[in-house]
């Protein structure tokens, strides 16, 4: 993170000589999701701020412009490349979009399987985040613990299912099967992580140099919250009780379902809370997959010739609701788009800035854990 001094004028027309200063703030890839660079032009009032300009940088681009001519694994490869810290979700996201087209029936083996490396994702991204944020808390040492197991966990996860992980996943099941000795890890794996961070948790989190820090911390209210149409963690820290997992139920969700994890806060500590605890509850459901798969194939045939229609999926990536619409002619997949959930923008950075303190600017934004790259993989839909 660093500060650079603004220009003499505020760009909304503030006076000079007023009392009010003007900084540019730069938000460094620092942050786990992000690749660029992002700025933000804040007036200062004294040590609270008065205003903010902010619009997010992101790389366009367009990856399935060449849909037409792609096969399923050259497609379901490009979904699982558009994000680092999202690959499976996007690859699922897809992948369950051509089933709906196509109507095939996910075998129950390869539900479960598909669960198992989503809840994975979600775990490694959420305490990458959780980790920069005890960082930018000044507690190096619950920091590393945080990001070793990020990085533990990732690490499984692409030795269980690739590099990216998401290219196991094809339309009607998965690439390949996982052996019950392979699973082994992710399962010695979770209940590892659960040990050791549920007893940190528990330490860390009545602690009131914490509560200090972080309470009433960059607050969005439940009806703010409504009006943004949040989703995700985001949404969930603000009381909004809202879960695709629960909601409309995919993959293995509907035998084995995640505990809803809802703070009403809306403020850092709220925001923090959501994702270790999500993390948390990820992990239970990885050793629960990898210690009770089903039996039989991995995955259903899809018919050699397309149906004309169109095909929609959602599924809850680590950030939110993340949404696909596949649409097929001629026997092929002829255009794919892509809906997000709503992030870091100018209204909300506006919402969560205006009055705070200064020094407060990096771990608000850090805790609304944004993602440059997710918020690019609108422009990547085909035409």
């Amino acid at each position: 993170m660093k500060w650079y001094n603004g220009p003499p004028k505020p760009p909304w027309g503030g006076r000079q000589g007023s009392l009010a200063v003007t900084y540019m703030f730069a938000l460094k890839p620092r942050a786990p999701a992000l690749t660029r660079t992002q700025r933000m032009v804040l007036r200062v009032d004294g040590e609270r701020i008065a205003d903010v300009e902010y619009r997010p940088d992101i790389d366009e681009h367009a990856s399935f412009d060449q849909v037409g001519r792609m096969g399923a694994e050259r497609l379901v490869a490009t979904a699982a490349g558009l994000c680092p810290s999202c690959g499976v979700a996007h690859a699922l996201a897809l992948c369950q979009a051509i089933e709906a087209l196509t109507s095939v029936e996910l075998p129950p083996r390869a539900a479960l399987l598909r669960t198992l490396i989503a809840e994975l994702e979600r775990a490694a991204s959420h305490l990458t985040t959780v980790g920069d944020l005890f960082a930018a808390l000044g507690l190096p040492a619950a920091s590393g613990v945080f990001a070793h197991h990020s990085q533990l966990l990732r690490e499984t996860l692409e030795n269980v299912a690739g590099k990216p992980a998401g290219t196991l996943l094809i339309p009607g099941g998965l690439a390949q099967d996982l052996a019950l000795t392979a699973l082994d890890v992710p399962a010695a794996i979770a209940r590892q992580s659960l040990g050791a961070l549920f007893a940190l948790t528990d330490r860390l989190l009545s602690g009131r140099g914490l509560l200090a820090r972080t309470m009433e911390v960059g607050a969005i209210s439940t009806s703010a919250a409504e009006q943004f149409m949040l989703s995700g963690p985001l949404a969930r820290a603000a009381g909004l009780r809202a879960d695709l997992r629960i909601d409309a139920p995919y993959a293995a969700y509907q035998t084995m379902p995640p505990g809803l994890v809802v703070q009403e806060g809306g403020d850092v500590y709220a925001r923090l809370l959501v994702l270790l605890l999500e993390a948390l509850e990820s992990l239970k459901l990885v050793e629960l997959a990898a210690n009770n798969p089903p039996g039989g194939p991995i995955a259903s045939p899809l018919p050699t010739k397309l149906p004309n229609g169109i095909g929609m999926s959602g599924v809850e990536a680590p950030r939110g609701p993340l949404r696909y619409r596949v649409e097929a002619s001629d026997g092929r997949i002829s255009a794919i788009s892509i809906q997000v959930a709503p992030q870091l923008d100018r209204l909300l950075a506006r919402t969560l800035l205006t009055n705070s303190c200064v020094d407060d600017v990096a771990l608000i934004l850090l805790s609304t854990d944004p993602c440059d790259a997710c918020l690019g993989t609108a422009s990547a839909s085909s035409p």
